[in-house]
């Protein structure tokens, strides 16, 4: 099969489309012909060597994939071969087959493409699930930073049918029309120097993080929740985490979550509830391009250089 490898930590040069032979499903493990997978930061920090998961190269990047079941390990029941599914996967969906936690498979609705799929997928799945811990409740304010990237795209979504009054950050006038058409209420663009300061929030959702994260802790109104769910801007300074003293009197919640702490069942049945809203038009995944395996290198170079609005699929067959 074809597969992307990771040879040695870099830059996106560094990535290989080479043959390697087709993995053999383990015990609890099923195989999968991929039809999309989704690209995302955390295979960038994977390929740069900066993803505690992912420590020596040599590896087949990709988290999430959505395919056909063609084969099952010891103890996965056979229905499974055949079916449509979408899937989470240590490592290893950069490729035209991948093996996966059976006990995480999610069928696809008939209406829910594979596309579609991983345009929701880990993107979905950390926001409905970061904001399920910061209990939005009807008529909170909402902040999402990077709002016009993966998670906080979807972050703005759940967030406005929650009933939260969602506010986001975005780098330009049209990718802010966009997401008023996703339901945001309020749209600044950071690169006219806008940056949300001028009101306070219930909820704040954060998959940028960086250097700014202290001062948008202060943002916080008195028991106010921020949801740290990515690290796109860098690593916070160490005073950062400061702002929480600072802050202290009004009681503030900082949540650091990772999808890699849900146990597969939850994160499949999290993943089940999402696509059933997408094949009901209750959610909308958005696609900002569709690019073929081989051309995994230009994908990475397009996260990390060019505004991306939604999701960067890879398609492993023609």
């Amino acid at each position: 099969m074809k597969a992307v490898i990771v040879p040695s930590f870099g830059g996106a040069e560094v990535l290989r489309v080479v043959d390697r032979p087709e993995p053999r499903p383990g015990p609890g493990q099923a195989l999968i012909r991929v039809e999309a997978a989704g690209v995302g930061y955390v295979d960038v920090m994977a390929r740069d060597g900066h993803y505690q998961p992912l420590s020596e190269p040599g590896f087949v990047p990709g988290t999430e994939a959505a395919g056909t079941v063609v084969a099952v390990g010891e103890g996965v029941e056979e229905h499974w071969i055949g079916r449509r599914v979408f899937a989470l996967a240590d490592s290893g969906a950069y490729a035209e087959y991948v093996v996966a936690d059976a006990r995480g498979l999610v069928r696809l609705p008939e209406s829910v493409s594979a596309a579609d799929a991983v345009a929701l997928g880990v993107n979905a799945l950390v926001a409905a699930l970061g904001l399920k811990r910061a209990a939005v409740e009807e008529g909170e304010r909402v902040l999402v930073r990077g709002a016009g990237g993966g998670i906080g795209l979807m972050a703005a979504q759940l967030a406005a049918r929650s009933g939260g009054t969602v506010t986001a950050i975005t780098s330009s006038p049209e990718r802010g029309e966009r997401l008023r058409d996703l339901g945001v209420a309020h749209v600044h663009d950071r690169t006219a120097g806008e940056d949300g300061s001028a009101d306070t929030y219930d909820v704040i959702v954060d998959p940028v993080a960086g250097p700014d994260l202290g001062r948008y802790i202060e943002m916080l109104r008195p028991n106010g929740r921020y949801v740290l769910c990515g690290a796109a801007g860098g690593a916070p300074e160490a005073a950062a985490l400061g702002s929480l003293l600072t802050t202290y009197h009004s009681s503030p919640t900082l949540v650091a979550f990772s999808l890699r702490s849900v146990a597969p069942e939850a994160a499949g049945a999290a993943a089940a509830s999402l696509f059933a809203q997408a094949a009901a038009g209750a959610l909308r995944p958005v696609i900002d391009e569709q690019i073929p395996l081989t051309e995994a290198r230009r994908a990475h170079e397009r996260l990390e250089s060019t505004p991306v609005f939604g999701k960067l699929v890879l398609t492993p067959h023609p």
